[in-house]
């Protein structure tokens, strides 16, 4: 009996899972693009109204049926989405609103390591080749736990509302005309590994969000380097030396890029990204992440 019932219980997670995918895959996140156009503003008003209702009708009655749990909280989700976090959790997702190196974005608590300027010790000392950098956040937190869904746990719907992150960190640059945005390449081994690029992903995104084209081929990576996880600043910047090439030079000669990642911490890796771009002849880098992680107080210093 008890090995029927853990039977039955295993037939009913995977049909609910695949009943979740099923629907994820099939319904639109507005319900409103199949409209007709040639529809009076009043009945599309009355028809739109209703849909909606319906709609979150059978939202409600799909959790009742097969609920699922915030991938951030645990808590129960309330309606159906094809984004597996609670509306609370991203709406507590806040940006970074304080003081920041004004070239690389460093978060910084106080403005003693600036010295009086407004560039840190980094910068000041000429560590980086790309123009600017700005994260939305701190990699801690809600924002943390998302990112890693996203990156680790394959829940690619979420490109959508962390794609907007990185529109708000893009508007904390110096306003440019920019040409093109570039996500930091994986080596084909690890997207292998993994099954996507989260860095292309975001940038697919917010391509349709800021209108500037992305480039997902203009640069590439030639070495299969050791995550940058745990290592320190030095290390991060031998480990992507020369990790980074641009196969068709005259794609990104005289362009301004915008270079789109996940988490930035020492900047090792999308320096040496910029770095390729530059020598192919980019006329400049500027660089959006989703969150600015803490590196080792050393390594900032």
């Amino acid at each position: 009996m008890s090995v029927n019932k853990s039977r039955n219980r295993a037939c009913y997670r995977v049909f609910a899972y695949r009943a979740r995918r099923c629907a994820r895959e099939n319904f639109s996140s507005s319900g409103r693009d199949a409209f007709p156009v040639s529809v009076s503003s009043s009945r599309f008003s009355r028809f739109a109204s209703t849909f909606e209702s319906s709609r979150e009708a059978a939202n409600s009655l799909f959790a009742l049926l097969f609920p699922d749990l915030c991938r951030v909280c645990n808590q129960p989700l309330e309606s159906f989405t094809a984004v597996p976090v609670c509306d609370a959790c991203l709406r507590s997702i806040r940006p970074y609103e304080g003081l920041e190196c004004g070239r690389c974005g460093l978060f910084l608590e106080g403005p003693a390591p600036l010295h009086g300027s407004a560039l840190c010790g980094l910068c000041r000392r000429g560590a980086f080749v790309f123009d600017e950098a700005r994260s939305f956040g701190r990699y801690e937190g809600v924002l943390q736990a998302v990112i890693q869904r996203f990156k680790y746990d394959g829940f690619r719907p979420l490109a959508r509302p962390l794609a907007a992150a990185l529109l708000a960190a893009m508007r904390r640059l110096q306003p440019k005309a920019w040409d093109g945005i570039v996500p930091v390449p994986l080596h084909r081994n690890r997207q292998r590994e993994r099954g996507f690029n989260q860095a292309a992903l975001l940038a697919a995104r917010f391509s349709r969000l800021c209108g500037i084209p992305m480039e997902p081929e203009d640069c590439v990576r030639v070495r299969d380097t050791r995550p940058q996880t745990g290592l320190r600043a030095t290390q991060r910047r031998n480990n992507v030396a020369g990790a980074f090439h641009v196969p068709v030079p005259q794609r990104v000669q005289r362009r301004r890029l915008l270079l789109v990642d996940d988490v930035l911490t020492t900047g090792a890796t999308v320096n040496a990204c910029a770095q390729a771009l530059l020598e192919a002849g980019a006329e400049g880098v500027w660089v959006v992440t989703l969150a600015r992680a803490h590196p080792a107080r050393a390594d900032v210093l």
